[in-house]
Formats: C-alpha cells, sequence, structure tokens
C-alpha cells in the first residue's frame, strides 16, 4: 500500500467520523461549481425522478492517500448510470462549517461524506437510508449510532473502532487473549512488567487529546456514560469503578503517565510497549513508524476486557455517506448503493487505507482482506463489538469527547478524587448536551 503516515492521519482514511468546526463567515470550496437544486443539468424537484446531475461533498477528492480511490468510485459510478456527479471538497476540519452554511442556503443536494453530517439534523435535509443497509452485515452498534428517531441518516463505508492492539508474542507468552476478565488482564500484564521491568505493559492512552478511550471501558463496566435520551450517567457506581480501575493500572506502572495516541504508536512499534490501542490502520503504523520485522509478523488485536460479565465494545470508528432527502434523492441513493457494493470500488478503498468495508457481504470477496491476518482478527474481535457513543449524533461531539478527556485527566493526576472528578464531569457533559440536543 501506497501510503504515507502523514497520509494515514485520522481525516485521511475516508474523510467520516465526526467534526466540530466553528460556524463562521466561510465560502463554500470545491473543484466545480456545485449545482444547486433545480439548476443541475438534469435536476428536478421531483425526488421520483431520477437527477441527471448530483454534488458529491466532501474532502477524500483533495487527500492524496484517497484522490484515486474516491475517484475512481465517482467515474464508474457516472459511467454506469450516465449521471455527472460534481465534487464538492473542502477541507477536513472545515467540512461542518461549510455543511451547515451549504444546507442552511438551502444549496445542498446530492451525497457527502460523513464529516460534519451532525450539523444538518435540525435542518430536515437527510434522506433515511436504512433500507440500503439491510443484507449487508454492518455491525448494529455502528448503524445505530448514525440512525434519529430510527431513521439511518448516513450508510457506513467503513465500520471498525479503536481497540487494543497485542504484540503477538508478549500476548502469548503471558495468556492475553479474547474474552479476558479485567482481572485477569491486569494479572496478565503484571507478568510482563515482571518479564521485562523496562517494558510498558500497556501504553493506555493517558493524555489528551485522546483520554475519550476511558469511555468504551466504562461501558465494559455496565456503565452508560451518556444513554440513548441524551443522559449523562457519568459518576454512577458503573463508571467510578471502571476509572478507579484505568487509574489503579498506573498507579501499579502498568501503565504510564502523559501518553498521547501518537506516543503509544511509536512506544509499540520500536518495541517498548506490548499493547496499545488503535483503529486497524495500527498494521500499518507499525510499519511507518519502523517495527521491527517480528512486531510487524505478529501484530494482533483482542477484544476488551470486561467486568461482571458485560458485553465487550469498542469505541465506533469510520465513516460513511448521506444523502439529501427530495430533489436528487433517487440519484443518490443509487450512489451510496454502488459506492458501498461495488466489489471493485471497495478493494480500491481497502488498498489506499488499510480498512475493511463496513459491509461485511462486500469485505468477504476483496481476497487481499482474507489473506491479511490482522485485519481479519481486526475484524472479529474489534469491529463486531463497536458502539457509537450516544452523543455521536449530536454537532458537540467532539466537545463532549475533550470534556470527558480532560476530565479523566484531572483524575488520573490525581487532583481529584474519581468520584467528585466523574460528577463534576457529568454536569458539564449534560450541560452540553442540553444546550444542542
Amino acid at each position: 500500500m501506497t501510503i504515507s503516515n502523514s497520509q494515514l492521519s485520522r481525516r485521511a482514511f475516508l474523510g467520516g467520523g465526526t467534526i466540530l468546526a466553528a460556524f463562521g463567515a466561510l465560502t463554500l470550496a470545491g473543484c466545480a461549481t456545485p449545482a444547486a437544486p433545480g439548476t443541475g443539468a438534469g435536476a428536478t424537484a421531483a425526488a421520483g425522478t431520477k437527477a441527471e446531475t448530483i454534488n458529491f461533498y466532501g474532502n477524500s477528492l483533495g487527500e492524496e492517500a484517497l484522490k484515486s480511490a474516491w475517484q475512481g468510485i465517482l467515474d464508474g459510478f457516472s459511467k454506469k448510470e450516465g449521471v455527472k456527479v460534481a465534487p464538492v471538497i473542502y477541507p477536513y476540519d472545515q467540512a461542518a462549517t461549510q455543511l451547515a452554511l451549504t444546507g442552511r442556503s438551502g444549496n445542498l443536494m446530492g451525497v457527502g461524506q460523513s464529516g460534519g453530517w451532525q450539523v444538518l439534523t435540525p435542518m430536515n435535509v437527510l434522506a433515511d437510508l436504512s433500507d440500503l443497509a439491510k443484507g449487508l452485515g454492518i455491525p448494529q452498534g455502528v448503524l445505530d449510532s448514525y440512525t434519529m428517531d430510527g431513521k439511518l441518516l448516513v450508510l457506513p463505508l467503513t465500520a471498525a473502532g479503536i481497540g487494543i492492539i497485542t504484540n503477538g508474542e508478549i500476548a502469548k507468552s503471558v495468556g492475553i487473549k479474547s474474552g479476558m476478565t479485567v482481572e485477569q488482564f491486569a494479572t496478565a500484564l503484571e507478568k510482563i512488567k515482571k518479564q521485562d521491568s523496562s517494558l510498558i505493559p500497556y501504553a493506555a492512552v493517558t493524555k489528551n487529546p485522546d483520554l475519550k478511550d476511558a469511555v468504551p471501558w466504562m461501558w465494559g463496566f455496565g456503565s452508560d456514560v451518556v444513554t440513548d435520551d441524551l443522559k449523562c450517567t457519568l459518576g454512577d457506581a458503573e463508571s467510578v469503578k471502571a476509572v478507579t480501575w484505568y487509574k489503579s493500572l498506573q498507579d501499579q506502572g502498568l501503565t504510564q503517565t502523559n501518553v498521547a495516541r501518537s506516543d503509544a504508536r511509536i512506544l509499540f512499534a520500536s518495541g517498548r510497549a506490548a499493547l496499545y490501542d488503535d483503529a486497524p490502520l495500527a498494521s500499518t503504523f507499525v510499519k511507518t513508524n519502523g517495527a521491527a520485522q517480528d512486531i510487524i509478523d505478529n501484530i494482533g488485536a483482542i477484544s476488551r476486557p470486561t467486568a461482571g460479565g458485560k458485553d465487550s465494545f469498542n469505541r465506533a470508528w469510520g465513516s460513511g455517506v448521506f444523502a439529501t432527502a427530495g430533489e436528487g434523492e433517487l440519484t443518490s441513493r443509487d450512489f451510496i448503493l454502488y459506492a458501498a457494493t461495488n466489489v471493485e470500488a471497495a478493494t480500491a478503498l481497502y488498498e489506499n487505507s488499510a480498512v475493511a468495508p463496513a459491509a461485511k457481504s462486500v469485505a468477504d470477496k476483496i481476497p487481499a482482506l482474507a489473506a491479511d491476518k490482522f485485519q481479519g482478527a481486526f475484524r472479529t474481535e474489534v469491529s463486531e463489538h463497536a458502539r457509537g457513543a450516544a452523543w455521536d449524533r449530536v454537532a458537540v461531539t467532539a466537545q463532549i469527547d475533550a470534556a470527558i478527556g480532560a476530565g479523566v485527566a484531572t483524575i488520573l493526576a490525581g487532583q481529584v478524587e474519581v468520584q467528585a472528578g466523574l460528577n463534576a464531569l457529568k454536569k458539564e457533559v449534560q450541560g452540553l448536551l442540553d444546550a444542542n440536543s
């Protein structure tokens, strides 16, 4: 795969995930003038008639790593259906702002990558794509994160999670595997520390901006963190137990203070850490960070340990596409189905991004993916346990993630006791939810 570490940033892999951008007086940038509703070559106000021109909003056509793959999708669909797809390109970090401005202008029409999709939900301009997801084998936990009022507003094209990555040789030597309890996991980490005191058993994130990683551990202890009706439960017995346990790993030297995701990648690749948390791009990151061949050959993934027999969860990580309702909707839906199910298109995206398609029915048809031992393990042990956070559906997703990270950071630093820290955090998160839900 011809991609560099810088190209494999969170924003580059498919242009998805959640974004919070300031609503500024920015103009919509694009490589083509967008076809406003009613002005396109074949546009029609009737949703029952297919449009001959739709827009494609997103950042991937402006990203070196994925431009060719996405251009192939646009070209392939255009050739197959005789439809023009006009690209409207903006930087990833401007997605929410650009979508909000275009949505408010009444000119949003076509298909868009999911970055910033939440800002459009109050405008009621997104089509329900529930029927397109049927039979594709996309994890329900991922679909739920894009569903509001029973309507699937984004069809995932990738559906993975942030899961535990292992140095296979070390993990095997101490019995680390899927299905462990948190107690068994901690005991195994202690064994790693005894084997080599210079090794960080688990390079867990202990520093913002990535301390939202504490959330799936809270889920694994039984806390909702935020319920589906957007009520924050931080400070409940389960979240207190989870954060207390997470802090105990640091206190025992089984994790290390002030570790961000970027630090953990380097520590793991250099052989100084046995485990850490990451997306499926981990198999590429070990190579771009200069890992020894034995680490590259033995990289693995396990399901996240849980407490008291609870279900294992990982925070969903991926992206998808939405369609505007009404004018151009039928053509947009056809495009989305093509992007999600065309094996040639999915193969190109996989080869350029190292991320498996969301649709299991499609992923199973990609020979290179079937032969990828790490990606196979990641799909079953991490992706199938992926779950979106309830606040992924609101426009302040990034603010809530940052607040949770900052709150947990103060606890890990010993600046506040666990219960008091989570109680204060609950008030802050609920305030954000109430103001923006």
